[in-house]
């Protein structure tokens, strides 16, 4: 048994050296690990306002769109899922962030719509935003930050793609 082990794990380990001398691969592992680095970091700062990203995402949202919207067209556009986008509202509802109204006869149907105490904390936060967003990201020239910015772009259409 041990000896199954052994050569399970050996082959596994040549496989793992096989796969990071893949350019490709390394650079998708890069990137995965720069955008958990940026999450963790974006998080930890966002927790000195009482926030943190899914919340911000979903006030800058709204404010991007009105100040009203569906929980569903929420959960799209910012990728979380029905239940994170849930919980999340609960949440900003009970600190008065935001409120839900139902909408017509269907009282399953709400829309999400952004409080002025909301509003308030995100005009409040919004230049601690900008600065953790820029000071998160290197000293690059402004054509290198096109270039990435780009990629990234081209990364995101493409990831989009796959999931539907």
């Amino acid at each position: 048994m041990i000896k199954e082990y052994e050569e399970i794990l050996d082959s596994l380990n040549d496989n793992i050296k096989s796969m990071s001398r893949d350019l490709r691969y390394n650079t998708g592992l890069e990137l995965l690990y720069t955008g958990l680095l940026l999450n963790k970091y974006v998080d930890v700062r966002a927790r000195k306002y009482n926030q943190n990203r899914s919340r911000l995402d979903i006030m800058h949202t709204l404010i991007a769109h009105g100040g009203i919207l569906k929980p569903s067209k929420l959960g799209e556009m910012t990728l979380r899922t029905k239940q994170t986008i849930t919980k999340v509202i609960d949440g900003l509802e009970r600190d008065g962030m935001v409120t839900r109204e139902i909408i017509g006869k269907d009282r399953r149907t709400r829309k999400v719509i952004i409080t002025k105490k909301g509003l308030d904390s995100i005009s409040e936060s919004l230049p601690y935003t900008i600065e953790t967003i820029n000071t998160a990201m290197p000293d690059l020239s402004e054509k290198k930050m096109e270039e990435l910015s780009s990629i990234l772009k081209k990364i995101r259409k493409h990831l989009l793609s796959l999931g539907e």
